[in-house]
């Protein structure tokens, strides 16, 4: 019996397959490899059931780049049965965050800047960006992150890109940029997939490279 959760993905990566072939990219249905790659968010966040699907890999506007669905139960809380005393889950719930990751022309300084109002993730405890606006800091908390480095990354043209186009939580790691959001009604849809791919690309073409 299908779940609703089996439907979604299947129809995530009937969807992928068709926009793979439209332009030329490669489409794979799941890729558990893709898991453990990255330590930034989401992948940092607590959880189990995790698996990686709808993958595409190949280039936009001359930009390398992998985009895939990120499925996790974000919380597992374990009890004890008053007559069994098995461990049962408390809650099962599923969250999907999709997933883009560009290749940057030249290396940068490790940097993970977060949404201090998304949900899906705990970073209350961290500290808010060092900017001269204190607006934009508010808005945003830094993951392991030098504030010397967010200084130099947080430019003005990086700033009012974020804010016009909502680019809220990514990473630098290496040569590669790591954006991720939580699809709309549960489904990152083709037409979304192309549109943030246009974003990404303008926020790789300001980025202060050295």
């Amino acid at each position: 019996m299908e779940t609703m959760e089996t439907k979604r993905i299947e129809a995530t990566n009937a969807e992928r397959f068709e926009l793979a072939q439209q332009y030329g990219w490669q489409f794979r249905p799941d890729a558990p490899d893709l898991l453990e790659l990255w330590r930034v968010l989401p992948f940092s966040q607590v959880g189990d059931k995790r698996i990686a699907f709808g993958v595409l890999t190949g280039a936009f506007q001359g930009m390398p780049f992998l985009t895939f669905d990120f499925h996790r139960r974000p919380v597992v809380t374990n009890v004890h049965t008053r007559w069994t005393n098995k461990k049962v889950n408390e809650l099962d719930t599923i969250t999907i965050d999709s997933v883009w990751v560009v290749k940057l022309p030249a290396p940068m300084l490790y940097f993970q800047i977060v949404s201090s109002v998304d949900s899906a993730f705990e970073v209350d405890e961290h500290p808010e960006p060092p900017t001269a606006d204190p607006k934009f800091n508010r808005w945003y908390k830094l993951l392991g992150t030098d504030p010397n480095v967010a200084t130099q990354i947080l430019t003005p043209p990086v700033m009012a890109l974020m804010r016009k186009e909502k680019l809220h939580t990514w990473a630098l790691t290496g040569n590669e940029l790591v954006f991720t959001e939580q699809p709309t009604f549960g489904r990152t849809k083709p037409k979304d997939i192309l549109e943030t791919l246009g974003k990404l690309a303008q926020l790789v073409s300001v980025l202060p490279y050295r």
